[in-house]
């Protein structure tokens, strides 16, 4: 009877933490995802990809599985624990790697944007010219330029079509590309429409001002290029160096995740080599 009470109350006591961690903890799980799912189908609506996200946890752990067995394989060799450290890291880098995805395409398509947005300005000011009224000089714009800013700028005639004020509708479009000089563009469209102006010459000088601006950013670029590749050069040293000190000298390596201050020198290893990166690219960066 002893030991069947104590068996009872066990049971007892893992059936309540069951109920008390993991229903809360699979609620919460889910609540995530499903969060997580919905700001993807946002950030894909917004560059006008449109799929399904109904299996993106699924998506997720097989990007995982697959990044850390392949990660495995090629650190099989590796002595002690770094071949489980490595496809660990691998898998969280493939739990996370369609966010990344995703923001990585954002960036490229507001990259394109920027690069069509000069091009597109003046052909508004010539509309304009010609006597088209801005929603005519839109409507030109979007059968004649390629996507992504024909794509977002026919998104503002619908929205116009649809009751939105031309104003609201610009400045909406500004907001989901993130571009500075579109938003001047607005600003202008804005002014002009309610105290006057001639808009095509506000746009000629718009067009002139990003361009100045595009080439102080290429001149910027060249002469911060060597300080950018030194700061990559700089944090792979301590890796590349580790991995032949590894090669050459395992048992030597091995103490680096084997005993306490071994451990200890790797994470203030990592933290100033993560830091100093940062800090250098930090000086590469310059606004203007």
């Amino acid at each position: 009877m002893g030991s069947l009470a104590v068996l009872f109350v066990a049971f007892a006591g893992v059936a309540a933490g069951v109920f008390l961690v993991l229903v809360p903890l699979r609620e919460n799980v889910k609540l995530a995802t499903a969060k997580n799912r919905k700001e993807m189908t946002r950030r894909l609506d917004e560059m006008f990809v449109f799929i399904p996200l109904e299996h993106l946890p699924t998506i997720k752990l097989v990007a995982a599985t697959g990044f850390a067995g392949l990660t495995f394989f090629l650190a099989f060799n590796l002595p002690g624990s770094a071949p489980y450290i490595a496809a660990a890291a691998a898998a969280a880098f493939g739990y996370f790697s369609p966010e990344l995805l995703v923001r990585w395409l954002k960036m490229q398509r507001r990259r394109r944007f920027a690069e069509q947005l000069v091009d597109g300005l003046i052909m508004l000011s010539n509309g304009l010219r010609a006597g088209f009224t801005m929603q005519q000089a839109l409507e030109m714009l979007v059968e004649e330029s390629k996507p992504p800013i024909s794509q977002e700028f026919e998104l503002v005639l619908r929205e116009f079509r649809l009751g939105v004020d031309l104003e609201t509708a610009m400045v909406n479009c500004a907001t989901r590309v993130n571009n500075d000089d579109l938003s001047l563009a607005v600003t202008a469209i804005a002014i002009c429409r309610q105290v006057g102006g001639n808009l095509a010459e506000i746009f000629d000088r718009i067009v002139t001002m990003v361009r100045d601006r595009k080439l102080i950013e290429g001149k910027v670029d060249s002469l911060t290029a060597q300080g950018r590749l030194q700061a990559i050069i700089v944090a792979l040293l301590p890796w590349v160096f580790a991995f032949f000190c590894a090669k050459i000298n395992p048992e030597m390596t091995r103490l680096l995740w084997t005993t306490v201050p071994g451990i200890i020198a790797m994470a203030i290893a990592v933290t100033m080599d993560v830091v100093g990166y940062l800090w250098v690219r930090k000086l590469s960066v310059i606004k203007y």
